[in-house]
């Protein structure tokens, strides 16, 4: 968990240098799918092959997964950064566990342990310091929906991923569902079309 927290926090900065002038929103996301589907399958493959193995009717929950679960919420979240700030756009798009802790309560009507709705007060407080929301915070409308719809993806995620790990190993549905959204984005912007030539050259990062 805690190098997956290095990483994410690490993936918005240069994420949002990347879209600077570098790569569009959907020319780094299909990148970003396709590169890690190939990782995902190599490992599968050298794990257990058979695990990548799927029916018909599993093919389509995975679909449903990597479009909404890995495709969308990667796609809003870089929208959202190239017009706010990343920590706004984190502050907003991590309302997700909220609308889970929501979701299960009134929808699933599950009992939500108390110690949950703390921790998530202490984390988007927390959040909401970082971004210095205090600080004369101005934001822009096609920012804010793609946070909100990133937080709704975010969301979707969780619970579609907490389905699919009881039914398959985790790399092979990382490997299918990364695989999916990356097809997902290839289709709309062509691979031969990404300018490869610019992701040699330097980018300024400002002070």
């Amino acid at each position: 968990m805690l190098l997956a927290a290095t990483l994410f926090s690490v993936n918005g900065s240069v994420s949002k240098a990347v879209l600077s002038g570098t790569l569009t929103s959907v020319q780094l996301v299909s990148l970003r799918c396709l590169g890690a589907s190939a990782l995902f399958v190599a490992v599968a493959l050298a794990r257990r092959p058979a695990s990548l193995r799927i029916g018909r009717r599993e093919f389509a929950f995975v679909a449903t997964y990597g479009v909404i679960g890995v495709a969308m919420v990667q796609w809003l979240y870089f929208v959202s950064i190239t017009r706010m700030p990343v920590s706004v756009t984190l502050l907003i798009e991590f309302t997700a566990p909220l609308l889970i802790a929501l979701w299960v309560r009134f929808v699933r009507r599950e009992p939500v342990r108390r110690r949950i709705w703390v921790s998530l007060v202490l984390t988007l407080t927390g959040l909401a310091l970082v971004a210095q929301v205090w600080s004369g915070l101005t934001l822009d409308a096609l920012g804010l929906t793609t946070s909100i719809g990133a937080a709704v993806a975010l969301a979707c995620h969780y619970l579609l991923g907490e389905r699919g790990v009881s039914r398959r190993d985790p790399w092979s549905l990382a490997a299918w569902s990364f695989g999916v959204a990356g097809l997902f984005w290839a289709i709309v912007s062509p691979p031969w079309t990404i300018p490869f030539g610019r992701l040699a050259e330097p980018l300024p990062l400002g002070h």
